[in-house]
């Protein structure tokens, strides 16, 4: 099928005759394609995946416990591309800090999306963290059977000395029939926890949550305490430091039954394992509860919020604060449950605005868990992992939008005010402007009257320095506009 639309665009726009008449054969060559009238079949489904065959490398998570038993993944093409490249610094590769803590659970639009192609992607939007500052674990999440981080998060969150956590849950009625066999024998779920922990060592994230939403037999749960005993031993073993997190789901007779709380049904969980990811329904005087029962280990437990608001203390959304602000109190710890709500639900005026306003709230509730830099030399470019072009000393090398986790440099501690600080200035990290090196800009924006001072802060540092020179190299892009209107 083809149109005469040839002597119009030649006489009034010939630069675009040539493209618009590949663009239109195309799209009716398509269109034939889908004609029930022409005969032709439509075209077949794309193969299904195949982690055998070669292919852009990417991350996926398990679903079957044969997977896991088989140790297929580390035959998969993408296995070796899965390892994240950056270790914890030495500070945080041990225990974490005896305060309470801030974990954050991802949970982000089901997962594996834009960051699950590990050498990047062209979407300038993607979803991305940047207010590490705040955070002490980061747990990446999804509803299959074993989450594996994306090596992009733990690469930036090694970096700055936040430990990542992947996901092992069984849900439903298909859950039931897989802990049926993860729980069939000691010895089953023994296997079972070296396979998570094996697969945790050799991708280089520091541990799991592991969250049983199921009911069991009773007779089932000598076996489950096995597993998740076994399962802490044998990651402590292999990766000095790390973690495993029990949700509050199953009770110790069996019960799906969540308890919003550290209480005698989950206890025996929590004694064997790092930490309690209590679930978000809990009321306002369960974390002082909690606290009590977990005695001298009341940092390890982590009272659940749920950003989008589901029937968890204080509404979620923009009010996460209040729930944040009665955990504090207590003197306990908190497991943020999808802040990617921000990202999912278009909060205006945009992506950046929103999250850094968001983000500001946790802060001004829970203060900063992370300090850096600690050594020396220290570098930022403050590319967040996403942006429209990418320069090197200056010289722009590319103008193609682009995403990549891996690629973030430290993130500022930047406070955000949502107007220009002190009426003058606002401080902004730019993603679309050319920068020196990287994908951002550190932007100020505003106007400067005669004589006024201004600062910011970017860093929050623990640098032993004693009588030691400390040099600053930086480089800087001047845009004036003059108000000779006086």
């Amino acid at each position: 099928m083809r149109f005469n639309y040839r002597s119009y665009f030649k006489s009034h726009h010939p630069q675009t005759l040539a493209s618009l008449k590949s663009i239109l054969n195309s799209f009716f060559f398509l269109l034939s394609k889908v004609n029930p009238m022409d005969g032709n079949p439509p075209p077949d489904d794309p193969p299904p995946f195949d982690p055998l065959e070669p292919s852009n490398p990417v991350s996926y998570p398990l679903k079957t416990l044969e997977e896991l038993e088989s140790r297929s993944y580390f035959n998969s093409f993408h296995f070796p591309f899965n390892k994240a490249s950056v270790k914890l610094p030495p500070y945080a590769a041990n225990e974490l800090p005896k305060r309470p803590r801030l974990l954050v659970c991802h949970d982000m639009a089901g997962g594996y999306l834009d960051d699950k192609w590990i050498q990047g992607g062209n979407n300038p939007d993607a979803y991305a963290i940047w207010h590490w500052y705040l955070i002490d674990v980061f747990v990446y999440f999804s509803h299959s059977l074993v989450t594996l981080p994306p090596p992009c998060w733990t690469n930036t969150a090694h970096k700055h000395g936040v430990k990542v956590l992947g996901t092992f849950i069984m849900e439903w009625d298909e859950g039931k029939l897989l802990a049926n066999k993860l729980l069939s024998s000691q010895k089953s779920a023994q296997m079972y926890a070296e396979q998570l922990s094996e697969l945790a060592a050799a991708l280089g994230f520091d541990g799991w949550l592991v969250n049983m939403e199921v009911s069991l037999d009773v007779e089932q749960i000598s076996n489950l305490k096995e597993f998740v005993s076994h399962l802490t031993q044998s990651m402590h073993s292999l990766v000095p430091g790390s973690l495993v997190i029990w949700y509050d789901s199953v009770t110790i007779d069996g019960n799906l039954s969540w308890q919003d709380q550290l209480n005698a049904k989950n206890k025996p969980f929590f004694d064997i394992s790092d930490g309690i990811f209590v679930n978000y329904t809990w009321r306002e005087n369960y974390p002082k509860h909690s606290a009590e029962v977990a005695g001298d280990r009341k940092f390890d437990v982590y009272m659940g919020i749920d950003v989008f608001g589901r029937n968890t203390y204080g509404g979620g959304q923009w009010t996460t604060n209040l729930a944040l602000d009665v955990i504090k109190m207590d003197n306990v710890s908190a497991a943020i449950f999808a802040p990617g709500w921000v990202y999912e639900t278009k909060q205006l005026p945009d992506f950046q605005t929103a999250q850094n306003r968001w983000w500001e709230l946790v802060e001004r509730s829970w203060d900063i868990s992370q300090n850096y830099p600690q050594t020396l030399p220290f570098y930022s470019n403050f590319d967040q992992g996403h942006g429209y072009q990418v320069s090197v000393d200056g010289k722009q090398i590319s103008q193609t939008p682009w995403n990549n986790i891996s690629s973030q440099s430290f993130q500022p501690f930047l406070e955000f005010s949502g107007k220009s600080t002190g009426g003058h200035l606002k401080v902004v990290v730019d993603i679309k402007e050319p920068s020196y090196n990287g994908g951002g800009n550190l932007t100020f924006n505003g106007t400067l009257d005669d004589d006024f001072q201004f600062s910011a802060r970017l860093f929050e540092g623990k640098l032993q320095l004693a009588d030691s020179p400390l040099n600053f190299t930086y480089s800087v892009r001047h845009l004036f506009l003059w108000d000779n209107s006086s």
